[in-house]
């Protein structure tokens, strides 16, 4: 059965990437934050934080995969799992990357901006390949690309943790669905209180676990009927981390945390508003998420190439990119993604 919520969130939140990316890296954005400085610079500044609702809607969805493997005492397959979420993550991901090598050296011929790259060696290509590009340092062919390694270190995370609870029976005292709960809780809260307050840790799954193990809390709350006192748990985990130490982002990870543990109770009332081009666009999010770079920095070359300057130029050329940009991405989702 759909989740609605799910839809809404992933397609609000994707296209406020594609918005927050083409304001931060187009010639566009100066003529239009100039024209709407409050919204657009808030979105320009604080949008990268809507990559927490992929961070617990992850989690979420991790938990009921995981969550039913326990349930009918399947073998938790560390390995093939993992090699499943891999692929399913990387192939759009490699077509992505791509595409924005390709375009950004067509770009380059056609205009030169800050944006554009000189051709990958052969080793930034092959930590790309393996989602290995923030351990070993090298330049991120993409903007967000960050994420798909993180979700991916996530993910064999939770992974292990219910390996380990099935192994050992929640150590006699739990059943391992318990044990993969109380293992993820134990680590988010380690993350939320700790980790995650050292930037610097950043390209390890430990520093944002704390979201998606709140994703992972909020599917087994719902599952189980504890939705009342796991909401006074997460309202009061954020509050003590928030208070350790004030981060924003937190905020509207526990939003999401909670809005996803009742997703249920309002699925009749989200439901009206996903129908159509809402649920289209949480199916093609990913997708969309991974291509629009590529977009951004051509059309960017194209811009600077046609020495566009007033207002209305500015805004057609932004819009025109952010609708192609959302179309590469379901070309993409209906090409590689889905299939």
């Amino acid at each position: 059965m759909r989740n609605s919520t799910i839809d809404l969130l992933k397609a609000l939140a994707s296209q406020i990437i594609v918005v927050h990316h083409l304001l931060l890296y187009t010639p566009m954005s100066p003529a239009l934050q100039a024209k709407w400085p409050g919204l657009l610079g808030f979105i320009a500044d604080e949008g990268r934080y809507v990559v927490q609702i992929f961070l617990v809607i992850a989690g979420f969805l991790a938990a009921q995969s995981l969550l039913g493997l326990l349930d009918k005492a399947r073998e938790v397959a560390v390995w093939a799992l993992f090699k499943k979420r891999f692929l399913r993550l990387a192939k759009p991901f490699w077509v992505a990357i791509a595409v924005a090598v390709m375009l950004g050296w067509l770009g380059g011929k056609i205009a030169m901006h800050s944006e554009v790259s000189d051709l990958p060696g052969f080793t930034q290509l092959l930590a790309h390949v393996f989602l290995l590009h923030d351990i070993v340092e090298v330049e991120a062919l993409s903007a967000g690309v960050w994420y798909v390694a993180i979700d991916l270190q996530l993910y064999a995370v939770l992974v292990l943790m219910a390996w380990t609870s099935q192994r050992t029976g929640g150590l006699k005292l739990l059943e391992p669905q318990q044990g993969l709960l109380l293992l993820a809780v134990a680590m988010s809260v380690a993350s939320l209180l700790v980790w995650n307050r050292n930037a610097e840790h950043d390209e390890w799954a430990w520093y944002f676990f704390g979201a998606y193990g709140l994703g992972v809390a909020a599917h087994w709350a719902q599952r189980e009927g504890k939705v009342v006192w796991v909401s006074f748990l997460i309202v009061g985990l954020l509050g003590i981390a928030l208070w350790i130490e004030w981060r924003e982002r937190l905020l509207l990870t526990g939003v999401t945390a909670l809005l996803l543990m009742n997703s249920a109770r309002i699925e009749s009332l989200v439901s009206v508003i996903t129908q159509g081009p809402i649920r289209w666009l949480g199916d093609i999010s990913y997708s969309v998420f991974l291509i629009h770079y590529g977009i951004a920095m051509f059309a960017s070359s194209v811009v600077i190439a046609l020495g566009l300057e007033t207002f209305g130029a500015m805004l057609l050329a932004f819009l025109l990119t952010w609708v192609v940009s959302v179309a590469a991405g379901w070309v993409l989702y209906w090409g590689v993604e889905r299939g």
